[in-house]
């Protein structure tokens, strides 16, 4: 006896008093489709393999104690990455729809789509200018030698190591701060006493610090105004513009640029790396996890783990949008399992390779220096940079590799802006239909003009402050809000019965139990929990010694409002101008609009005529189907599809 929701080729075909089809469904989004499968997966990849995977993972592994993060990293990718990769790229697959209109499964909630373009928006404004600070990198690496490999600049400090350097401090410490501290630092000390404190940094780090970034005394400090810096960020926002004048067509193609050198750097510099001393060091420090770390019932694991967890959210970007806008323009057939597998696999790979590369130059580092992996350096969130660096510094021909590795480090992530501007003229289109015809260059210069303006504060000696500031609020809390209402949505109110039988007509088969299970119980209770433990634990920001002021702060946190007010705005906006009581007005948005379907051809009057069986579930026919995948004994659900079933085989 089938137990379960119906099958696809049982529905049957419905037709108006006239006899003729009746589909009615809101016609298909522009049919742009990806031209292949190996495009949509080098697009999804070339979106997730970005600057998370450069200096953020090898950033954050380094500070939590390499291998105790790597655990609980691969752990989270693959227990709540997967499942919520698979959810949101289905979704949107199936209904041909992006991330503002696929909202018309649970129209209550789709001011998501909105919340996701304007977190994209103060994001890219805020982290754009880590490709300027490349780009000083750069220019500089046509000079011999590299400045940044040597001790003797105008930038450097006296306790400035490099591979020759010998420092003449017995006690020191690695110490992050700004010019002005470091100047005050040596005004009051006497830096030939043997117990102060002094910074010590390898020269790339120095570089870094006092060159590229060229920080300020604090965020309100926007001193070192830097044109060249306005003019790459000019230069690359007309670049972002032009990939995605033709949408998908334009991205895939240049995808393969943007996503295939970077990889084969990576893959050079660890084959370099492994042929000089020391790097086993760093190596066996990546690998080898510290496990009284992995097992402290107190505030090291709850910080280990919750950025373990953000940091799977951040690399696969389930959260926010773009793999919805990426699954609207892919074949309704595609094998969304295989997808959502193989991307995530190959995702945390490079990621973890990435970091793999990181620490064996760390280990290097070490062993030139003759201190501790953990305390080689303190370049904070450009750790992973200041080591790729260091490593090419070495090489035959430093210049010209280092050269090519920061241009590729520059089309790096790119797809993280390309894919989101898509989005935001996906989202414009949607909310004024007559700007999808012959308005979408207008709007992509409207877009481009805005976030270049807005990028000029970054352009100063305070760009960093703002990067981390935009990162630490803009960046992380995203992801996991919009998660955990998704997965709440899809699992507790469309329902996963509704959406096994979306998955069935697509692949030919229902839900696996094992994502039933996972989407509806462990995804959101590890999101629920790492989201409460977030707000419990939550830390301020801050840069090095620098410490933030307490209006920055609540500028980060009115970022985040601004980001989740669409959500909650657009839900009370919604509920206002529906008839009816208020649960009944509720009821009638958590409901699938009229126009919801299936994009694949010949499926929308099927597909609207077979779902008015689910007006007869009850919460918990759809909780023992999350559970057991198949309704109770002789609920109404059970009881319908059995007579649908019988009338079938008739």
């Amino acid at each position: 006896m089938y137990e379960g929701p119906l099958p696809s080729s049982s529905i049957m075909e419905p037709s108006d008093s006239t006899g003729e089809s009746t589909s009615g469904h809101q016609p298909k989004r522009d049919a742009v489709r990806f031209s292949s499968t190996l495009s949509l997966y080098m697009t999804l990849l070339g979106y997730s393999l970005g600057f998370s995977d450069i200096w953020r993972f090898p950033f954050l592994a380094y500070r939590n104690g390499g291998g105790a993060f790597l655990i609980p990293f691969l752990i989270m990718a693959f227990v709540c990455g997967v499942p919520l990769y698979f959810m949101e790229f289905s979704i949107s697959k199936f209904s041909g729809r992006g991330p503002y209109q696929v909202w018309d499964f649970c129209p209550l909630f789709r001011g998501v789509g909105m919340a996701v373009s304007m977190a994209y928006f103060i994001y890219i404004v805020g982290s754009s200018i880590f490709r300027c600070w490349f780009f000083e990198f750069a220019y500089y690496t046509f000079n011999n030698p590299i400045p940044f490999t040597t001790c003797n600049n105008h930038w450097n400090t006296k306790t400035c190591m490099n591979e020759t350097f010998e420092l003449h401090f017995n006690e020191s410490s690695v110490v992050n701060m700004n010019m002005t501290t470091l100047s005050t630092m040596y005004v009051k000390n006497d830096v030939h006493t043997s117990t102060i404190e002094i910074p010590r940094m390898s020269a790339a780090e120095e570089f870094w610090q006092f060159q590229a970034l060229k920080l300020s005394s604090g965020i309100d400090d926007y001193s070192h105004f830097i044109w060249k810096y306005v003019l790459v960020m000019f230069v690359f926002r007309i670049f972002v513009s032009l990939t995605v004048v033709k949408s998908i067509k334009t991205i895939e193609k240049v995808i393969y640029v943007t996503l295939i050198f970077p990889i084969l750097f990576s893959v050079a510099l660890f084959i370099r790396s492994l042929l000089l001393p020391g790097s086993s060091d760093g190596i066996y420090y990546f690998f080898y996890p510290n496990f009284a770390l992995l097992l402290e019932p107190r505030l090291s694991l709850l910080k280990v783990w919750i950025e373990a967890t953000l940091m799977a959210f951040y690399t696969l970007s389930f959260g926010w949008g773009s793999l919805m806008t990426m699954g609207s323009h892919a074949s309704f057939g595609d094998n969304s399992y295989r997808t959502a597998f193989v991307c995530t696999f190959l995702d945390v790979g490079m990621a973890a390779f990435n970091g793999l590369v990181c620490f064996s130059v760390l280990g290097n580092m070490a062993h030139t220096f003759e201190v501790p992996v953990t305390e080689v350096i303190n370049a904070g969130f450009s750790t992973g940079l200041v080591s790729y660096i260091t490593a090419l510094s070495t090489l035959p021909m430093p210049q010209l590799w280092t050269f090519l590795f920061l241009l590729s480090g520059v089309l790096y992530g790119t797809e993280g802006q390309m894919i989101p501007i898509e989005m935001m003229v996906q989202l414009i289109g949607d909310l004024f239909p007559r700007l999808k015809a012959g308005f979408r260059i207008p709007t992509l210069i409207v877009i481009t003009a805005a976030m270049f303006v807005l990028s000029f504060p970054t352009c100063t000696g305070a760009g960093a402050y703002i990067f981390l500031l935009v990162d630490w609020y803009a960046g992380s809390w995203t992801g996991p809000i919009v998660a955990l209402i998704e997965v709440i949505a899809v699992a507790w109110v469309y329902g996963l019965d509704r959406f096994s039988e979306d998955v069935q007509l697509m692949l030919g088969r229902p839900l696996h139990a094992v994502y039933r299970l996972l989407l509806a119980f462990v995804s959101p209770s590890i999101v629920l929990v790492i989201f409460f433990m977030s707000c419990v634990k939550y830390v301020p920001p801050n840069y090095g010694s620098y410490k933030y002021p307490g209006y920055a702060q609540a500028i980060g946190w009115g970022m985040v409002v601004i980001i989740v007010a669409p959500i909650f705005g657009y839900a009370v906006l919604n509920i206002y101008r529906a008839k009816g009581t208020l649960t009944q007005r509720i009821s009638s948005l958590c409901r699938p609009t009229d126009t919801w379907g299936p994009c694949g051809d010949g499926m929308d009057c099927n597909y609207r005529n077979n779902r008015i069986k689910y007006s007869e579930r009850t919460f918990w026919d759809l909780f023992y189907f999350n559970v057991f995948g198949r309704y109770p004994n002789n609920s109404a659900m059970k009881l319908l599809l059995e007579h649908e079933l019988t009338v079938l085989r008739s």
